[in-house]
């Protein structure tokens, strides 16, 4: 079945103003069978970001849920429609996350775990797919190999089931690290054949994310080809995602992969 298992929406801060319905109506004019609704969770930090504009604000949540549930049902004969949230693993947040998620459980099995955020010290968090100038500036600060081993530590505790039994079992853009590797002369040096096998042993799916090949410092998909295809051989099951932040994205590129 053709799907789209990570858009965004209007309630984005940092995205487009479009309604969740014209989401709806791309998704079936590209012939897509079912689209899930995943808005960025509200932080549970203070955004670190300098426009503060990283996820939904709390107000949003419950407009967010009754929008999607309206269009669910008006668009049934047509299209699945899901409701989920982007959820943030914020280490040392945990508990508050979990809260979140008792509180929302019936959207977690449509809901995607992912790595924005890395705590630096006990009172620093640093989001690291803002822009370019922010994560060069922090390359200078505190050095590459730091930023890129916090990440790879921070991603194997989201794989750690941190919610237990609500955790969510989808795993985010994995390679989300690499979103300005263009911009600079540094080696990747995270073992990602083991993050593979670690997504495969802890039972996630992995969002196959086509939101990079529209990044001008990446030009790939979350994760590149090379480690979907041995996602693939390892039997890791993959969620398509445009992670779409307007109508225009929902499906973008499906058609590569398929051709393959």
């Amino acid at each position: 079945m053709l799907s789209d298992s990570h858009i965004h929406t209007q309630y984005c801060p940092h995205g487009s103003d479009a309604e969740m319905e014209e989401y709806v109506k791309t998704a079936i004019s590209k012939g897509l069978k079912e689209m899930t609704f995943t808005e960025h969770a509200p932080l549970v930090i203070d955004d670190p970001t300098p426009e503060n504009d990283s996820a939904m604000s709390w107000e949003d949540v419950e407009a967010y849920i009754k929008e999607g549930k309206e269009l669910k049902e008006k668009y049934k004969d047509q299209l699945i429609i899901n409701i989920g949230f982007e959820i943030d693993y914020i280490e040392g947040k945990e508990e508050e996350t979990l809260e979140f998620l008792k509180k929302h459980s019936d959207f977690v099995p449509h809901s995607i775990l992912s790595v924005h955020m890395i705590r630096l010290s006990n009172e620093e968090y640093f989001c690291i797919d803002y822009d370019k100038d922010a994560f060069l500036e922090k390359i200078s600060e505190v050095g590459y190999d730091t930023l890129v081993s916090k990440y790879e530590d921070t991603l194997y505790k989201a794989l750690a089931e941190p919610y237990g039994e609500l955790t969510p079992k989808t795993i985010g853009h994995i390679t989300l690290i690499n979103k300005f590797e263009k911009a600079y002369d540094q080696v990747d040096t995270i073992d990602w054949i083991k993050v593979l096998e670690r997504i495969k042993e802890k039972g996630y799916r992995m969002d196959y994310n086509f939101a990079g090949l529209d990044k001008p410092y990446h030009k790939q998909t979350y994760p590149p080809e090379v480690l979907v295809k041995k996602a693939i051989e390892l039997a890791v099951p993959l969620r398509f995602g445009s992670d779409a932040h307007h109508p225009d994205e929902v499906g973008r590129y499906f058609e590569r992969s398929l051709k393959k």
